[in-house]
């Protein structure tokens, strides 16, 4: 069964460089294949981040390495660069980009997005009503909720209680051009791999949306505090490896096959349009 990983950083070694910016990003994308090796992933999405995952060096991984590696770009106001599979908003913070998606404020871009058929990650803590009334307004727009739709550690504090703001992604199951990334869930455990407490609430979200519309990802970059161009971050409950956060769905009881096969692939090469090669 092949797995892709729908959200992933490039890793970051926090290392001085002295030998030239071309051998320093052959250096980030043997990294990443040696990363994606270990932990058993044949794939992966980079999300680019302006500063800490410019989109340039991800699209320049990518290039080289297209079976294995495909990027989806932070969108600024300009057009998306060629060759992602589509764009991602940060709605959820700061204060100001919640405010401008309530105003309308990016409606052009979801109108474009819906013509031209890009996929749209959206990161929207404490905005998933709105998001509801985006996707209902854009019946054809492809829509994916990062991270669960909760704040996650450990750049954001968790909610209060964590799982709290779940009620509102279940209220966007009802809207077909939907899909939600499972990823960072281990952030918001309260116990040791395999964070046996996450799974009630996965289990729900995956009666809601089904596996077909739900994507596996890791983002274990953040998840381990090393994004490049972000401070170091000690030790903190819930954090985990690459290869936990995928074994600890991946291992478990409960999935049928078919399930499995799209959870941890199927539904990312479909949702975002990334053609599998042979």
């Amino acid at each position: 069964m092949e797995v892709v990983d729908a959200h992933l950083h490039l890793p970051s070694p926090r290392l001085d460089w002295p030998h030239g910016e071309a051998s320093r990003r052959d250096l980030q994308a043997e990294l990443l294949l040696a990363q994606l090796d270990a932990a058993g992933v044949d794939a992966a999405v980079l999300v680019a981040v302006p500063g800490a995952a410019p989109v340039d060096e991800c699209l320049g991984i990518a290039a080289r390495h297209p079976d294995r590696v495909a990027v989806i770009a932070p969108w600024d106001g300009d057009e998306a660069p060629e060759g992602v599979l589509g764009v991602r908003l940060v709605l959820s913070w700061p204060p100001e980009n919640a405010e401008r998606l309530r105003s309308g404020g990016y409606d052009g871009l979801f109108d474009a997005a819906e013509r031209r058929g890009v996929p749209v990650s959206v990161l929207a803590g404490g905005v998933l009503p709105e998001i509801a009334e985006v996707a209902r307004a854009r019946p054809s727009l492809r829509l994916v909720v990062d991270h669960l739709g909760l704040d996650q550690p450990p750049y954001l504090p968790a909610g209060d209680p964590p799982w709290g703001g779940l009620p509102d992604l279940l209220a966007l199951a009802g809207l077909e051009n939907v899909a939600v990334k499972l990823s960072g869930a281990p952030t918001l455990s309260a116990e040791p791999y395999p964070y046996r407490d996450v799974w009630p609430h996965l289990d729900r979200v995956l009666s809601a949306f089904g596996a077909d519309r739900c994507l596996w990802g890791s983002d274990a970059h953040r998840v381990s505090g090393r994004l490049r161009g972000f401070p170091p971050v000690p030790p903190y409950p819930g954090q985990h490896s690459h290869a936990q956060a995928l074994h600890h769905l991946l291992d478990r009881a409960g999935l049928s096959e078919a399930e499995r096969a799209a959870l941890f692939g199927g539904t990312a090469r479909r949702v975002l349009g990334w053609p599998a090669r042979s």
